[in-house]
């Protein structure tokens, strides 16, 4: 597995609709992309208008594949800032019940 931790800064008058938007790509991604395993979508506290989403994938070639065909994968009132790739080495999240 791996996560792939994208940072964008975000236009304030933007930010519900990037956040739908993030919600439906990813949902739509999920479901259609081999290998995709979701993502969680985050905003850091020390600058209100820089979201970061961690998204999970059973591969570099899944994720590879993924950003090979873009579309959808751009939203007009926010800039990527940086991607990054790790490679999960554990994971011991829990889910609630």
């Amino acid at each position: 597995m791996i996560r792939a931790i994208y940072r964008w800064q975000v236009d304030p008058e933007s930010e519900g609709a990037f956040v739908s938007w993030w919600h439906r790509g990813t949902l739509r991604i999920r479901s259609s992309r081999s290998g995709a395993m979701g993502s969680t979508l985050l905003r850091t506290d020390s600058d209100q208008y820089q979201w970061v989403a961690i998204a999970r994938w059973e591969s570099v070639e899944s994720l590879t594949a993924f950003w090979n065909d873009t579309s959808g994968s751009q939203f007009e009132g926010a800039a990527v800032v940086s991607v990054e790739v790790l490679e999960e080495v554990d994971h011991l999240t829990l889910e609630p019940q």
